[in-house]
């Protein structure tokens, strides 16, 4: 036992003649075998094993069109190579409208988001967590037509294995805050949002103004009324009494929600602040449709949202020979205006 102990912490000093440690490894063996107690060695601690954190799936959103639909996907590294995409039509009325799922390698991700860009519906990288919860959302409000086995949830399956928890809009945490002086000026330059191409779509939903254009046709039609001045007034009212109406409706929380996705948007996809100024303006109209108390003829977006509505139906002039009962109205005029 004394002499197994002493070849145990010879070991230990490890020597660095190598000849000689092997001789005291093969006596502290031999010893062993012989049943001495003190000539087991301790066996050195084995590495722990490591746990290789899995790579975090890739958020992708597209802006929102005039109907509230966009692109929602995710991609994340395949252990065989490549990559697995997710990618979804989903809407903010009707939910998911498609959903597909397949392989690709990394150069034809770049050409697939390439080729959605050059089809004018780019998208910016996106948290991950937030597109899965729109997605998800989506899916619990509307099922596409062509998912009859439940094909979502399994597709979702290669992503998370839970159920995702409500994931507030990131655009609060990630957006400068606004002073009053600031957002003044911003919802009354708001209008200029139709100048950036994601919003060249954009127009009120038919059934929200189906009405106010029958309105706006029968106050044309009208033969009581024959000076360019009296038709003015009555257009002004008919667009003036649209507005208030759509907006008083569900109209100010769905424009409120969009409004806040497509501020989302802008930032995702700045590039060196190129697309903040749009992001603070979509951000402004947000909070003010999202006040119930705020007044909304004095945010010019919405004003012109409205009245892109009824663009196709102003009177044109037909020339210096037109009949005494043609009235010719500036479109101009016919702006709701703060009162």
């Amino acid at each position: 036992e004394q002499a197994a102990m002493h070849l145990v912490e010879w070991e230990k000093s490890a020597p660095r003649d190598k000849d000689l440690l092997r001789v005291i490894r093969r006596s502290l063996f031999r010893l062993q075998q012989r049943g001495i107690a003190a000539a087991v060695r301790e066996k050195p601690p084995s590495e722990r094993a490591r746990v290789i954190d899995p790579v975090e799936p890739t958020g992708y959103l597209s802006p929102l069109d005039g109907g509230g639909y966009r692109l929602a996907w995710l991609s994340r590294p395949r252990l065989e190579g490549g990559l697995v995409v997710l990618s979804s039509l989903i809407s903010d009325r009707s939910g998911m409208r498609q959903v597909h799922s397949y392989h690709a390698n990394r150069n034809q991700m770049k050409e697939i988001l390439a080729d959605a860009a050059e089809k004018s519906a780019p998208l910016a990288p996106a948290p991950h967590r937030y597109v899965d919860w729109l997605m998800w959302d989506s899916y619990r409000r509307g099922v596409p037509r062509d998912d009859q086995g439940g094909g979502y949830p399994l597709l979702r399956a290669d992503f998370y294995g839970q159920a995702p928890a409500p994931v507030p809009c990131p655009v609060h945490t990630m957006i400068e805050s606004i002073g009053s002086d600031e957002e003044t000026a911003l919802l009354d330059q708001s209008a200029e949002l139709f100048n950036e191409k994601e919003f060249f779509g954009w127009a009120l939903p038919e059934e929200m103004v189906k009405l106010h254009q029958t309105r706006f046709r029968d106050a044309q039609d009208s033969t009581l009324v024959l000076s360019k001045e009296a038709m003015t007034d009555r257009l002004t009212g008919v667009i003036d009494r649209a507005f208030e109406e759509i907006f008083e409706g569900e109209a100010r929380t769905l424009y409120a929600d969009r409004m806040q996705e497509m501020a989302l948007w802008f930032l995702l996809a700045s590039r060196a602040g190129a697309k903040t100024g749009a992001a603070r303006r979509c951000y402004a109209v947000h909070r003010a449709l999202a006040d119930p108390s705020r007044r909304l003829k004095e945010i010019s977006f919405l004003r012109a949202l409205v009245f892109r509505s009824f663009l196709h139906l102003m009177p044109r002039d037909t020339g210096p020979q037109k009949k005494e009962t043609e009235s010719s109205v500036d479109p101009s005029s016919l702006i709701v205006r703060p009162d």
